[in-house]
């Protein structure tokens, strides 16, 4: 399986999170109403738009949401990712912050590369 730490630059990359309730921030959302709109990405601080896909819970019932961002959106050294709930009263507004690199761990040469 390739690296997904750190978030390297101008690479597609999806992370996990969970929601809190509205109801009672003590417990996790499970299957959330989750809009377009509903989540919002910045790059290196341009204006919030929609990601190209739209959040989703995976798998049902389990309450932990997945983000994927597009190389286009991930192609900054600061990407900005905003969760708010459009419709209002179902679960908490998040925000996140991920920074990029320009290489991985996968991109570091084994010995046998380097002796090649």
């Amino acid at each position: 399986m390739a690296s997904k730490w750190p978030p390297k630059k101008n690479t597609a990359y999806t992370f996990a999170v969970y929601l809190r309730q509205q109801a009672d921030t003590k417990l996790i959302k499970t299957t959330p109403t989750i809009a377009a709109g509903d989540f919002k990405v910045s790059t290196d601080g341009a204006a919030l738009a929609n990601p190209a896909t739209i959040a989703a819970e995976s798998p049902a019932g389990s309450g932990r949401v997945l983000i994927t961002l597009s190389a286009a959106e991930m192609n900054g050294d600061d990407i900005w990712v905003r969760a708010s709930d459009a419709a209002g009263a179902e679960w908490c507004d998040e925000a996140w912050a991920i920074h990029t690199t320009e290489s991985v761990w996968d991109d570091i040469p084994t010995a046998l590369e380097v002796a090649a």
